[in-house]
């Protein structure tokens, strides 16, 4: 052998069998570890062959044998199942917070007009008041934020929500700051956005705010303060599996409710049929009709489909690809945005029927359902534009509207009595 030749040894198979064994063993005292430390996770599979909304879900991990969550129509009251003591639902609570990010104090969960002891008069409606009406889901301490990993094997999707990052391919976009940090709470709007004149609020008994384009909708947002902005997809997609994991069923409309997808009025001097906010401020965390001229609530959020498309950050089509940014900062021109390997040519709509779920979150990849098949929602898209996503539908919609609803057919500058935004806040750095 020359000076300088590699070596290389192969180990035996008694050695190699050790070694695998040892690797085995170590995985699963991780494992063992992380059950220990009082780890959940609650996921489904979705059969892309089947395409029946409820019967292409299964249950895994902690959820398998579970009962689903949803509403009750004849009843008038939401079922929660066996999900009313699950983590992502019971540290869900309605609060008002000020501008500086700070809470002021919660709400009567089933009865909005009053603080949480349930006598005193709340801001709900007081458009004087310094602050929004927030959803509020609480990770903070032992209460566990709510990691997603989603991904597909197969004809399967996968969602997977856990109390802690089980392994890598679970993730917190949702709780991401501007400057890179991780919060540990998340607020949603409970209610559509409204302008009042310098920025948009949440609050209810108030008129919906519409015929503004993005950079107006941004810039009305972040005039509440530092940290506020408009939605974003990993906060949409993030409370979308939620309610997919809760009901087992891909029909958000028949779980929760039809949301008011009819009513549209071609009168402005009516603001062409919308819903003024807080029409559900005397109901409970969850509630729906069976019927399609009320709003749908969710979370304590009302409007999550229907009554007015909201328009969000962190999801486009440029040139017919559709690009994603999971976590802030964003922008309208898709700089810096990934590319999730879905691409759609000309200027169409139909029902979802094949979905790709990813890193990225859950897609539409072709058409060509129903409105009580696979997604049971539709998609617009236009590949001729940079388009900035537009999610839930509208009062003119009809079935076409639900938590997977998503317009890629409208640019930045569109204005229209249709479209409009909501207020989220990122949780402060504490000081």
């Amino acid at each position: 052998m020359a000076s300088g030749d590699l070596i290389v040894k192969v180990a035996d198979k008694d050695t190699l069998d050790r070694t695998y064994a040892n690797t085995r063993a170590i995985l699963a005292a991780v494992e063992e570890d992380v059950k220990a430390k009082g780890a959940k996770r609650y996921g489904i599979k979705i059969n892309k062959n089947d395409s029946n909304p409820a019967t292409r879900c299964t249950y895994l991990f902690d959820a398998v044998g579970m009962t689903p969550a949803a509403m009750n129509y004849t009843t008038g009251a939401f079922d929660f199942g066996d999900w009313g003591d699950v983590f992502f639902v019971k540290n869900n609570y309605p609060a008002m917070v000020k501008y500086d990010g700070t809470e002021d104090y919660k709400l009567d969960p089933n009865d909005h007009t009053k603080r949480e002891d349930g006598t005193t008069e709340s801001d709900v409606s007081n458009a004087a008041y310094g602050g929004n009406a927030m959803s509020v889901f609480d990770g903070s301490g032992d209460k566990g934020k709510i990691w997603l990993s989603q991904y597909e094997i197969g004809n399967y999707e996968y969602m997977v929500i856990s109390n802690v990052q089980y392994d890598e391919s679970y993730n917190d976009d949702a709780y991401v700051r501007e400057d890179g940090s991780h919060a540990d709470k998340l607020y949603y709007p409970m209610f559509g956005g409204s302008y009042d004149g310098t920025r948009i609020r949440s609050l209810a008994g108030q008129t919906l705010m519409y015929q503004t384009n993005a950079s107006t909708e941004i810039t009305r947002a972040k005039a509440n303060g530092s940290g506020w902005n408009i939605g974003s997809w990993s906060k949409r997609n993030l409370l979308n599996c939620m309610l997919k994991i809760m009901s087992k069923t891909d029909n958000s409309q028949a779980a929760f409710g039809q949301g008011q997808t009819s009513g549209y009025v071609d009168d402005a001097s009516v603001n062409y049929g919308h819903l003024d906010t807080g029409t559900l401020k005397d109901k409970g965390q969850f509630f729906g009709y069976n019927d399609t001229t009320h709003e749908v609530k969710v979370f304590f959020i009302e409007k999550w489909w229907g009554n007015r498309w909201d328009r969000i950050n962190g999801l486009l089509m440029k040139a017919g690809e559709i690009l994603v940014k999971m976590a802030p900062p964003y922008n309208l021109t898709g700089d810096g945005y990934e590319k999730v390997g879905i691409q759609f040519a000309g200027q169409s709509n139909g029902y979802q029927k094949e979905t790709m779920s990813s890193r990225f979150g859950r897609l539409p990849k072709a058409v060509g359902g129903s409105s009580s098949t696979y997604t049971c929602d539709n998609f617009y898209w236009n590949a001729g534009i940079t388009a900035v996503a537009l999610v839930g539908g509208h009062c003119n919609n009809g079935a076409y509207c639900g938590a997977d609803c998503l317009d890629l057919n409208s640019s930045a500058s569109n204005a229209a009595w249709n479209i409009g935004a909501s207020v989220f806040l990122e949780q402060p750095i504490a000081a």
